[in-house]
């Protein structure tokens, strides 16, 4: 489980440490108070193949070039690397500074890698343990269709285990919802007969679905007494923006999901059922969540639903910017709890 991540140099924050993470975190603010610059920061700072930063900058709807790649670092200033720091277990460093020469043939391990003229260097990703052993280092390049690869993957025997050891992480935001396979998870879990799990979930929604079917591609929906299969689109955004993010719990190798804005696409009605499904299917999961809302509601419900189901394991962070730095205040869940009751909006 993920516990506590410093952060340096990031996007609007110089330098900031969360502590005390739980199963369920949510960070909540202004806009502009960097609560999704923090969630983007810790999903880079799991072990992944390093396109992370990529997967970041797509949610916002940018895209990376190597006009704007200063555009991750802290005021612009490229001198500084990004680091992320894990449980005080590993660091990411994220640097624009050039360790090889592209231009030139590069030989990685026993493959030679030959690059067109048009392709130039774009970042560098360093992962170290707390002692600075190197556990994993990549170049990436770009083209001139601002298309981003991996030039140079280093890693050394103990990569993998921090890999297995951090898990996989799924991605949410308002710009990456139904684009994240969601038909293609419904169609492998329907496989290996896991349907009834999805039903059962629909169920808190729509209580008169009695099938479901997926070709990779759409997810199909049967209504009683309709007789026939309905595209998921007819059924309304709010059930399309639940299945979005419920699909994504059944993902193979999932520890942990970050959702952005959980509230978008789901009208506040709805907020109790979608909070009593999620804490149902991931209280026997190994799976943390990171979330970000502007929603008081769904903030309230989310924590009076855990409260009936006996779960403490909660913990809210409101951010907040003063004279141009980012502060957090913690609310541990006794905090919370008492300050929802008292009418304080904590946000």
């Amino acid at each position: 489980m993920i516990e506590k991540i410093r952060i340096k140099n990031y996007r609007g924050i110089k330098s900031l440490e969360i502590n005390n993470l739980k199963k369920y975190n949510f960070f909540i603010g202004n806009n502009g108070s960097s609560k999704t610059t923090s969630l983007e920061a810790i999903c880079s700072a799991i072990p992944n193949a390093g396109g992370a930063l990529v997967l970041m900058a797509n949610s916002r709807g940018m895209q990376v070039k190597l006009s704007n790649n200063n555009s991750f670092f802290y005021n612009s200033n490229i001198n500084d690397d990004i680091e992320f720091t894990l449980n005080d277990d590993i660091t990411t460093k994220i640097s624009l500074k050039n360790t090889i020469n592209i231009n030139n043939n590069l030989i990685n391990d026993d493959n030679l890698i030959n690059l067109n003229s048009d392709q130039q260097f774009l970042y560098n990703i360093l992962v170290v343990k707390n002692n600075n052993k190197v556990l994993y280092e990549n170049n990436f390049g770009i083209d001139s269709s601002n298309r981003i690869f991996p030039i140079e993957i280093k890693t050394n025997t103990e990569w993998n285990k921090y890999i297995e050891k951090y898990g996989r992480s799924f991605w949410i935001s308002p710009l990456t919802k139904y684009q994240n396979g969601m038909a293609q998870i419904t169609k492998e879990m329907i496989e290996n007969k896991k349907k009834e799990y999805i039903l059962k979930a629909i169920e808190f929604f729509e209580e008169d679905i009695d099938d479901i079917t997926s070709d990779g591609k759409e997810v199909l929906l049967s209504k009683k007494e309709v007789g026939k299969m309905l595209p998921l689109s007819s059924f309304g955004g709010g059930l399309s923006s639940a299945l979005d993010i419920i699909t994504s719990l059944f993902y193979d190798g999932i520890t942990s999901v970050f959702i952005d804005e959980v509230e978008t696409g789901l009208h506040y009605t709805n907020f109790p059922k979608f909070c009593e499904v999620l804490i149902e299917i991931s209280t026997n999961k190994n799976i943390q969540f990171f979330i970000t809302t502007h929603s008081d509601e769904f903030l309230k419900d989310f924590y009076n639903i855990s409260a009936k189901k006996g779960n403490k394991e909660i913990t809210t962070y409101r951010f907040q910017k003063i004279d141009g730095d980012i502060k957090t205040v913690y609310y541990p869940y006794e905090r919370a709890i008492n300050a929802l009751k008292d009418g304080w909006d904590i946000r």
